[in-house]
This record gives structure tokens, C-alpha cells and sequence, in this order.
């Protein structure tokens, strides 16, 4: 009987081990598991971060870019605005608003609000909110906040969890993704036309040193280029009003418009070149 007895108990220990062995490789599974599923969501994290982070500094760049348009050349373009409406053309007074060497009032207001705008001392979100979006500082369309913590229940969180987690991060991502395109997209047309503004400027302000104040010493050339500038500045204005994002903190449907006709513009004027 003892044979039997410690075969028995032989057979006993065997299953106990193995029921534990189990019991570990299930736990140990449990465990990949669940760490597979925080490494998924955790990556589209810090990829949603990293590219937040890099939308913040092209915002501010935006910002900046803006604002340092509206203190310096703006201003340069109002000082020659003012000679300009001393010489008196007659074409300050057509109707026609591609000919006309006039800005329309409410332009001329709108330049002069910028300029003082501009001026004023901000914060880094103060300059964001003024110069990217329309009428008051939002948020981005609900898509991240940067002070949000994302909440993982770890032990809880299943595989197919995860993916719709991580799906919906990474769409966040995409989103930001495309919004930074349109930063830097706007950001180039700002800087491509500010360089035509300030040479249109330039050439504007010696015309006038040239011919002085008596309208019949301009050329037609002579207030063509006056009225290149004029053109310019109506463009710049529109651009430098419009806004990345609407008062909701959502990208603006302006946006695409904007770029559309900034870079039409810019490809006629380097034609007649």
C-alpha cells in the first residue's frame, strides 16, 4: 500500500504543481495583457502630447508672426497712406475697389486698431487668444487640454479596450496634426507677403519722394505701384483678421479660404515680375 499511498501522493503534488504553474501562466498572460494594453494607449499618449507640444510653438510662432506684422509694418504702410491721400489721385474717389488708390474707411480703422493692439503688453496665452482666435480665447476644439491627466484603469482595461482608446487618442492626434499644417501654412503665406508688403512699401514711400505731392508728376506705372501697395495692404489686413480658430476654440472655416486666395494673390504678383 505504501507504493500506492506515495504514488498517490506523487500524483497529488504533480497536479498541485501544475494547477499553480497554471495558475501563474494566467496570471502572467493577465499581465501581458494588461501591459500590452497600457503600451498601446500610453504610445498614442505620448504621441498626442508630442504633438501638442508642437502646435503650442507653432501657435506661438503664428502669434508672434501676427503681432510683430501688425507694430512694424502696418504702421510703415499708414505713413505712407497719409501722403498718399495728400497728393489727392483721382483715383481715391472710384468705385471701383481693384483701381481705387482709397482704403474704405472701416479698413483703415481696422489697420489702425491692430497697430494699437499690438502694442499692448500680453501674456503667451493673452497673444495666442488675441491673434488666433476670433473675439475670445477658446480651447482647441475639446480635443486635448494640457493640464488633462488621462485616467488608466490599468487592471481593468481589456485589449479591445485599449484599441478604442488608443483610436481615439490617435484621432485627436491627426486632428492637432492638421491644424499645425494650417499654422505653418499660414504662417508661410504671412511671411512671403509681409516680404512683398514691405518692399511695395519701400518703393511706394520713394515714388512719393520722387514725384512729391502734385498728381501730375506720377506716371501711370508711378500709381500703379501705389496702388499694388494699397492692394496689398487690403490683403494683408484680411489675412491678419482672419482666425485660426472660431470663438468655440474649433479650426475656422475661414482658415482654408484665407490661404486659398493669400496664395493666388502671391502667385500673380511674382507673374507680373
Amino acid at each position: 500500500m505504501v507504493p500506492v499511498i506515495i504514488g498517490g501522493g506523487l500524483i497529488g503534488t504533480a497536479k498541485f504543481l501544475s494547477d499553480v504553474w497554471k495558475a501563474d501562466e494566467y496570471d502572467r498572460q493577465a499581465r501581458n495583457a494588461n501591459y500590452e494594453a497600457f503600451s498601446m494607449v500610453e504610445t498614442a499618449s505620448r504621441k498626442l502630447r508630442s504633438q501638442y507640444d508642437k502646435l503650442e510653438m507653432t501657435m506661438m510662432k503664428l502669434a508672434n508672426r501676427k503681432k510683430g506684422i501688425m507694430s512694424v509694418t502696418l504702421p510703415k504702410f499708414v505713413g505712407v497712406y497719409e501722403k498718399i491721400l495728400k497728393i489727392d489721385f483721382e483715383e481715391m474717389h472710384t468705385v471701383d475697389s481693384l483701381k481705387s488708390l482709397a482704403l474704405r474707411p472701416e479698413n483703415l480703422n481696422s489697420m489702425n486698431q491692430m497697430i494699437s493692439v499690438s502694442g499692448i503688453q500680453m501674456s503667451d496665452k493673452e497673444i495666442v487668444g488675441t491673434f488666433l482666435f476670433s473675439w475670445e480665447y477658446g480651447g482647441i476644439g475639446g480635443a486635448i487640454k494640457k493640464d488633462a491627466k488621462i485616467n488608466l484603469e490599468i487592471a481593468n482595461t481589456r485589449s479591445d479596450e485599449a484599441e478604442v482608446i488608443a483610436y481615439n487618442i490617435d484621432t485627436a492626434r491627426v486632428a492637432l496634426a492638421g491644424i499645425d499644417d494650417r499654422a505653418n501654412s499660414l504662417l508661410t503665406l504671412l511671411a512671403k507677403l509681409n516680404a512683398l508688403f514691405l518692399k511695395s512699401i519701400q518703393y511706394t514711400g520713394e515714388i512719393i519722394e520722387r514725384r512729391g505731392l502734385n498728381k501730375r508728376s506720377y506716371s501711370d506705372d508711378d500709381k500703379g505701384a501705389l496702388m499694388t501697395c494699397v492692394n496689398l495692404a487690403k490683403m494683408m489686413s484680411d489675412i491678419l483678421k482672419a482666425p485660426l480658430f472660431d470663438s468655440n476654440g474649433k479650426l475656422s472655416n475661414q482658415i482654408d479660404k484665407t490661404l486659398s486666395t493669400g496664395n493666388e494673390y502671391i502667385q500673380k504678383m511674382q507673374a507680373v515680375k
